[in-house]
């Protein structure tokens, strides 16, 4: 977790293409890190526990063939190189850069441009995955929870475990969808196993000399408000603080973002004082942040400021 949420999600979105030359910010980009869980159920630590019932999401991506004669999608050390990607359309393009404005303008917290951009992004086919990541990311930064997960589980349905925005619509949907579980905004039931199974490790190949096609997963650190939905609130604790320093070397959203995850993992711990504490660093960072009042009120109707207050 050394990146925002922002952060994490645009290299994913960029990395699709493969065509960046290594510019994170430009239409390729570098193949980016994502997040885990490790597919348990939540735990009796949770203090926001509630709400039953609600629709299930997709799964994980479905594993290719393990029939050792299955090798399509793997190259061999005698193929030539990859063949340079099509080019932009117009619309593609156009999405692009927008996409690119907008997670600058959401970095600085400018949340009227990020609403904005996302309003004006361009429509169709071509222009996605980026017109989904801006109309989740826009309604991330309003602390619309329930609409960003719901936005995410709609693109990912579309696709299939084949396409190639499979693995980043499953982890964009993942990470909204764990927010808004914390966040009680949408019922545990159903939802908690879909964010287990979108965050969890996606599956490698690996083909082995003597022609076997091994299987194994990908090691990922796991998402703060994950462990804090699985009861495991001190482990949670120290990621988010991990995670906060971090942002302290990224954009200002990052860095209050991640204060308000602190926030959320510290009341899971019953430290109030200190979520409290948390909140008050991230309004200077970002004052009036609709992440941080939605935190506030989260965190203030919690077993842990009940307690506090008694």
């Amino acid at each position: 977790m050394s990146e925002s949420f922002s952060e994490r999600m645009r290299r994913r979105w960029s990395a699709r293409r493969g065509d960046g030359a290594g510019d994170p910010w430009g239409p390729g980009g570098t193949a980016g890190g994502g997040t885990a869980g490790d597919g348990r159920r939540g735990g009796p630590g949770n203090p926001f526990a509630g709400g039953h019932g609600g629709p299930d999401a997709p799964g994980p991506a479905s594993a290719p063939g393990s029939d050792s004669s299955d090798f399509s999608g793997f190259d061999s050390p005698d193929s030539d190189a990859s063949p340079a990607p099509a080019p932009e359309s117009p619309a593609t393009a156009r999405a692009r850069m927008m996409h690119e404005r907008l997670t600058e303008a959401y970095g600085i917290g400018d949340i009227r441009t990020v609403a904005q951009i996302a309003d004006l992004m361009p429509e169709g086919p071509e222009a996605e995955p980026y017109r989904t990541f801006a109309q989740v990311l826009a309604a991330e930064a309003q602390a619309d929870d329930a609409r960003a997960a719901d936005l995410a589980r709609t693109y990912l349905n579309r696709l299939h475990s084949g396409h190639p925005d499979w693995e980043t619509a499953r982890s964009l949907f993942g990470e909204v969808m764990v927010q808004a579980l914390v966040m009680g905004t949408v019922p545990l039931a159903g939802n908690l196993t879909a964010a287990e199974q979108a965050l969890a490790a996606p599956t490698g190949y690996y083909m082995h000399p003597s022609g076997m096609l091994l299987k194994f997963a990908e090691e990922e650190e796991t998402h703060p408000l994950l462990l804090v939905l699985h009861g495991e609130a001190r482990k949670a604790v120290r990621s988010a603080e991990q995670a906060v320093r971090a942002e302290k070397k990224g954009t200002p959203a990052g860095h209050a973002d991640a204060l308000c995850v602190l926030a959320l993992a510290l009341t899971a711990a019953g430290d109030i004082t200190t979520a409290r504490q948390a909140l008050a660093q991230a309004e200077q960072i970002l004052p009036a942040r609709p992440r941080i009042t939605a935190t506030r009120t989260r965190i203030e109707s919690s077993p842990a400021a009940t307690l506090h207050s008694e």
